[in-house]
């Protein structure tokens, strides 16, 4: 993935009505990070809120969970937020193919197309 094209879409995710949280693989490492990725995490994703992050020539691939949980304490049930439609529409935007895979979705950055997480 190009520095312009990272640069665009961290920006858009930090837009949205939340920054989904994401698993990240780059090239250099044998395992994503982070390792377990929950279906709807409890935390936001920093989306290159440092100099360092804001360069995405190391990512083969990323996994995006479009959704946030939200607990409402002890007694009462999380409640899970969605931004599908609005991170679809912004990976149209950017020009970023996706691969929709279980509920997350899939950037690829310099990979050949498989995922092994």
């Amino acid at each position: 993935m190009n520095n312009t094209k990272w640069r665009e879409l961290c920006v858009g995710m930090r837009a949205l009505p939340f920054p989904p949280a994401y698993q990240s693989k780059d090239v250099f490492n044998d395992l994503p990070c982070p390792v377990n990725f929950p279906h709807a995490p409890d935390y936001w994703g920093d989306w290159a809120c440092t100099p360092e992050a804001s360069l995405g020539l190391h990512i083969e691939w990323l996994k995006i969970a479009p959704r946030f949980r939200r607990n409402r304490g002890r007694l009462i049930a999380p409640e899970i937020l969605d931004c599908a439609g609005e991170v679809i529409a912004l990976l149209k935007q950017v020009g970023l193919p996706v691969i929709e895979q279980d509920g997350f979705f899939v950037l690829y950055g310099h990979s050949s197309g498989s995922m092994s997480a």
